[in-house]
């Protein structure tokens, strides 16, 4: 089974307010006990009602917390501060396996994350380095043989413009904007592209080409090359 990237969550807390004196006080190597325990509730990730996901040892000067004592909460992935990118990344993940297409993460998609489960099986291992777009599960793989490179979520041709189907090869790009506001467009069959959109949502609702997130869409671009092949399914 190749893999697939997996958003894995790191909380970071850090304090914030209390009184100023403590706040201006310089930064001291830890010395053990007293320590607190600040519980994380992470709020935007179930609509204002997640459950605690972690708890985080502080260590620190402000002993006791101050009532009402704020923490900041910074989200990183591999060392990097968690962004829409990352938000993109969990719908792609909730596509790929089946679940409700939404960029929340739960605990029980967090758990699904950190054991290591979730991955895309590639289906032409064998065409090296391609694309492929399984259209029922709406997401652009880009494939090394047989391991997943990179995935993102996308909507193609809605019922009424479907997007055709079959093994095509790129032949030519637009980059920029076109009059139709198609962004970057980079075609694989007659006016078939894949191409950056203002409107990507959770289901097929295109004209018929494969339309990605304007975010996501520069990086799309760069990765493809003239005379690659995409598998359209």
């Amino acid at each position: 089974m190749g893999r697939c990237f997996l958003p894995i969550l790191v909380l970071t807390a850090v304090l914030a307010g209390g009184s100023a004196s403590a706040a201006a006080a310089p930064a001291r190597a830890p010395q053990g006990p007293p320590k607190a325990t600040v519980k994380i509730r992470v709020g935007h990730l179930h609509g204002g009602r997640a459950r605690i996901l972690s708890s985080v040892p502080a260590i620190g000067s402000l002993t006791p917390f101050e009532p009402n004592q704020k923490v900041r909460v910074t989200y990183y992935l591999n060392g990097s501060r968690l962004t829409a990118k990352t938000a993109r990344g969990v719908l792609a993940y909730r596509k790929v396996n089946w679940m409700t297409r939404s960029s929340r993460a739960g605990r029980g998609l967090v758990k699904r994350v950190f054991a290591g489960r979730g991955g895309y099986r590639v289906r032409h291992p064998d065409a090296g380095e391609h694309l492929e777009a399984p259209l029922s599960k709406q997401v652009l793989v880009f494939a090394r043989g047989g391991r997943p490179s990179a995935i993102y979520p996308i909507s193609s041709g809605a019922p009424a413009t479907p997007t055709v189907r079959g093994r095509f090869r790129f032949y030519l790009t637009q980059p920029g904007y076109n009059s139709k506001r198609m962004y970057d467009s980079f075609y694989f069959i007659r006016g078939y592209a894949i191409h950056g959109y203002s409107s990507v949502p959770n289901y097929p609702a295109s004209h018929g080409c494969i339309r990605t997130f304007m975010a996501d869409q520069p990086e799309v671009h760069n990765r493809i090359d003239h005379g690659e092949s995409i598998f359209v399914f």
